[in-house]
């Protein structure tokens, strides 16, 4: 947004007003932003220099100028009584805040390097409402104090609708920073205020309290329904405003881009936070491929989608998503402000804490139990959403004629392990070696253990992984111990079914979701006689995995997954 601004202020190329953007956001780091060399000259303080794009508004109607239309305010323009912002009266600013008698700069530059910081109003004479057609006029607003002068404004642009005066296609955006969303919670018991909202003329958007200015910025694009025009509001004392109480809270409402979204006028833009790393060990991940698989089905649903690792999970984006969606296993990351936030619980429940739940909009949980236990806490949004598998890559019907070939030359083993060690002791893997009946293994980090000598290799090709389930004769599969505890299926159970492959694993709490056809063992013991049992039974393992991958692909893929994710964030934009 800041790059958007700075390339039309300073007639800068796209790129170019990038870099620019980023070393006004941190000026620290050393990144001077050279193009803006003449503009330093008028205005060298960094602070100061940020805050002055930021104010300024070309006229639309204004011609190419070189060095861009900021630069021209600042050599003259401002001296033939150029207005720097629909919202900013020179005169009025100069004479009655300033009380500069003979301004030797121009006033938008006194103001972005004191006025402001001083509290100085840019319209004493209220005579600049700053509504301009198809333009949204942002008022943001940090705390109470400030809900007079917003109101004042408001008022002014209700005043002028009724008279026929106001601009097709403007808005006033109030977005409200303020402890508790005081200033919102006002203006929606006041009668200006909902008559103002009933026109279409002001909108609520509420962010945290504290938020900084790039925050607001990524909101400001998500949520203007037009061009930007940012007034700041005078800060000096204004008399209070009676506010009457209501019997109860008036409900908030959210238009434009939200609106369109909403009657699914217009594709969201949702990113998918990924918990894999960095793209060098991503592959090792299987949320890595989780998500890749989502993405797909996801567009299918008209979604544009971007996944994002997590060492890019505070880098900006090129555009502000409409809603973002956490897979939360062993990596937390605190959602922000604007777009609509979605956690998918897959994994850990014991490392997700109620104030983490609490700060996004709505969370799946790959749990039916424990999407029950949260229902107290979250109400409504809070709903189970198991995991799943994607039949393009692990169904056998799927597969290509070349794939099909490749796979018969795959060894079929008799047991079968597909997992890293974790450092920890995989109990379904110790137990197989216990009584005799050693998997091969395809994982890493298994050195030093008694199952070393059984590992055949550090990973499996993702797309092979199907074809290795499907041939050999049993599957182990089992979960971290909270995760059986509290109903989370582990996501190999889904691949292994939906490639055709036997499973057996370990007991977890949700298991009737299977309706009986998923062999389980609790001990050493009953995993010796399932083994011997199924090993000697191949008709009933093939009977039994064909009702698991019947089941997997009727209810279980990503594309039903996708339906449902998409279904709520139209309830939620």
């Amino acid at each position: 947004m800041l790059a958007a601004r700075i390339a039309k202020l300073c007639a800068l190329p796209d790129e170019t007003a990038l870099t620019v953007a980023r070393g006004l956001l941190a000026p620290g780091t050393g990144r001077s932003p050279s193009a803006l060399a003449a503009l330093r000259g008028f205005c060298p303080e960094p602070d100061a220099l940020l805050r002055l794009v930021c104010l300024f508004e070309a006229p639309a109607t204004a011609a190419a100028q070189p060095g861009g239309p900021l630069l021209a305010h600042l050599a003259g323009g401002w001296r033939r009584g150029e207005a720097p912002a629909p919202w900013f009266d020179p005169t009025g600013y100069e004479v009655l805040s300033a009380a500069r008698r003979d301004p030797q700069e121009a006033a938008i530059l006194h103001y972005a390097r004191e006025g402001w910081a001083r509290g100085l109003d840019p319209d004493p004479r209220q005579i600049r409402g700053g509504l301009t057609a198809g333009a949204s006029l942002v008022l943001a607003v940090q705390d109470g104090a400030e809900a007079g002068p917003a109101l004042a404004l408001i008022r002014r642009g209700l005043a002028g609708k009724a008279a026929g005066q106001g601009p097709e296609g403007a808005e006033c955006l109030v977005l409200d920073a303020s402890p508790g969303h005081a200033v919102a919670h006002m203006l929606t018991r006041l009668p200006e205020g909902m008559a103002a909202l009933r026109a279409g003329l002001l909108r609520l958007v509420l962010a945290d309290a504290g938020t900084d200015a790039a925050e607001l910025g990524r909101i400001l694009q998500a949520e203007a329904a037009g061009p930007v025009l940012l007034r700041p509001l005078p800060r000096p004392d204004h008399p209070p405003v009676p506010v009457p109480a209501p019997p109860r809270a008036a409900a908030l409402h959210l238009t434009g881009r939200r609106q369109r979204l909403r009657q699914g006028e217009i594709a969201p833009r949702l990113t998918i936070r990924c918990p894999a790393p960095d793209p060098a060990r991503a592959h090792r991940w299987g949320d890595y491929h989780f998500a890749g698989s989502l993405a797909v089905a996801l567009r299918a649903e008209g979604v544009t989608v971007r996944v994002a690792l997590a060492e890019d999970w505070e880098m900006p984006e090129d555009s502000a998503p409409d809603a973002t969606l956490l897979l939360r296993g062993v990596r937390r990351c605190r959602p922000r402000p604007g777009p609509v936030n979605l956690m998918w619980m897959l994994s850990h429940p014991d490392r997700v804490e109620a104030p983490e739940l609490l700060r996004y909009d709505h969370v799946f949980v790959a749990s039916l139990p424990h999407a029950a236990a949260l229902k107290p806490l979250m109400g409504a949004r809070v709903s189970a959403l198991l995991q799943c598998s994607d039949p393009d890559r692990f169904a056998p019907d799927t597969q290509t004629g070349a794939a099909r070939q490749a796979e018969a030359s795959l060894p079929a083993h008799p047991l079968l392990f597909v997992g890293n060690s974790r450092r920890a002791d995989r109990w379904i893997v110790s137990a197989a070696l216990a009584t005799g009946h050693p998997p091969a293994i395809y994982g890493a980090e298994w050195e030093d253990t008694p199952a070393e000598p059984f590992v055949r290799a550090q990973s499996l090709p993702n797309a092979s992984l199907g074809a290795y389930y499907r041939r050999a004769r049993i599957v182990l599969n089992d979960h971290w111990p909270d995760m059986a505890a509290r109903g989370f299926v582990s996501n190999r159970l889904f691949d292994i079914a939906m490639a055709g492959g036997f499973p057996l694993s370990d007991g977890f709490e949700g298991a009737g979701m299977f309706f009986g056809q998923l062999p389980q063992v609790r001990d050493a013991a009953e995993l010796d006689r399932a083994i011997r049992h199924f090993t000697a039974r191949p008709a009933e393992r093939a009977a039994r995995a064909a009702a698991l991958h019947a089941l997997v692909r009727h209810r279980h893929t990503f594309a039903a997954r996708a339906r449902r994710i998409t279904a709520r964030l139209r309830e939620l934009f």
